[in-house]
């Protein structure tokens, strides 16, 4: 797309050049919209902020979801919860515990109250 500029002008020339080859002829937003759609169609959905939570790989979010909310259970469970193996389950389950989402009671794991906290700016977009 190109607007075009003065003919008198050197300013113009690349815009010219544009639009006798094949670039579209626009001469307000009507034309824009026009030739690629209302802007609120192109433009990503909105989400909120992104939290720490949002960044944690697949096989990790599927792990912290498998944990209950308010009380401690075996890695075994977590592990059957999430659909992964035992020894992947407790990988994870380190991986989490250092990042501080999740917390360690004997052979026990159960979330911490950061991981149950979700900020409201995400109940938008999800």
């Amino acid at each position: 797309m190109g607007v075009p500029g003065p003919v008198s002008s050197g300013l113009s020339a690349g815009v010219h050049e544009l639009l006798r080859t094949d670039a579209t002829l626009v001469t307000d937003v009507d034309d824009i919209v026009e030739l690629i759609g209302d802007m609120g169609e192109l433009a990503p959905e909105r989400r909120g902020p992104v939290v720490p939570r949002d960044l944690l790989d697949p096989g990790c979010t599927r792990v912290l979801e498998a944990l209950p909310a308010r009380h401690a259970i075996p890695a075994a469970e977590i592990a059957r919860r999430a659909g992964t193996s035992p020894d992947d389950t407790l990988a994870r389950l380190y991986e989490l515990h250092s990042l501080g989402f999740v917390e360690r009671h004997t052979d026990d794991w159960k979330l911490t109250t950061r991981a149950i906290q979700r900020p409201n700016a995400r109940r938008g977009g999800t």
